[in-house]
């Protein structure tokens, strides 16, 4: 893929406003980095560690579990592919290891479990496919990571719904609408970013979450698309 004429709709400010968000978060603002990709892994652990937020960067699921110990990082940033071991079982003992981490998952595979990943508790998933896409799908996924928040890139998304039964709702019966809507949470996106893209008011979209939050049971936009998401990776 040619990313050239893509990179002028790139803002360089993009990762100061990513870092001020973490930085305004609870978040422990230290990261360990685990990919198979030596060279991407490489470059990012640079500018990590630049900047004194570097824990740890390793290509093995056995050699970051010393450094979840010891350590305690606030984020993991993994891929799904490893070259010793994988990204989904070293993401649910970073969740037993250190209970408060938040976790974003790179899905190299070119067809990826994305219920695998939710299932193993991770907080953001990127496709590699959607790398370099507009959306920004690594900018989205370290704000939502900042604000407790979930995401999964368009290409998850569209993943997770194709490999789940067709009729993952049958138990929650949603609306056109209310199913839209639920979607757009799925992806990421805020309330007021989806009023402005379904073109109705701000109060008519937290009518339909009001809604939505009582269907599921749940008290919380997060626990909300937590609970949604779950439900999609029922077997």
């Amino acid at each position: 893929m040619d990313l050239t004429p893509r990179l002028e709709s790139f803002n360089p400010s993009r990762m100061n406003l990513e870092l001020e968000a973490l930085l305004s978060s609870d978040v422990r603002l230290k990261v360990l980095m685990v990919s198979a990709n030596r060279f991407g892994l490489m470059v990012s652990a640079l500018r990590l560690n630049a900047r004194k937020l570097l824990v740890g960067a390793m290509t093995t699921e056995e050699e970051a579990l010393p450094y979840l110990r010891s350590g305690r990082p606030g984020i993991l940033l993994c891929s799904d592919r490893l070259e010793g071991g994988d990204g989904f079982s070293l993401a649910r003992q970073a969740r037993l290891l250190v209970p408060d981490i938040r976790i974003m998952m790179l899905l190299h595979e070119e067809n990826p479990d994305v219920a695998k990943a939710i299932r193993s508790n991770v907080d953001a998933i990127i496709s590699e496919v959607d790398i370099g896409d507009t959306c920004q799908p690594v900018s989205r996924g370290l704000l939502a990571i900042a604000n407790r928040q979930t995401y999964l890139s368009p290409t998850a998304l569209a993943l997770l719904k194709s490999q789940s039964p067709a009729n993952q709702t049958d138990t929650v019966k949603l609306t056109s609408r209310q199913d839209e809507i639920l979607s757009m949470l799925l992806n990421g996106d805020t309330e007021i970013l989806i009023a402005d893209r379904l073109g109705i008011s701000l109060t008519t979209v937290k009518d339909h979450t009001k809604v939505l939050r009582s269907k599921f049971g749940v008290k919380s936009k997060v626990e909300l698309v937590m609970r949604a998401m779950r439900l999609a990776v029922a077997r």
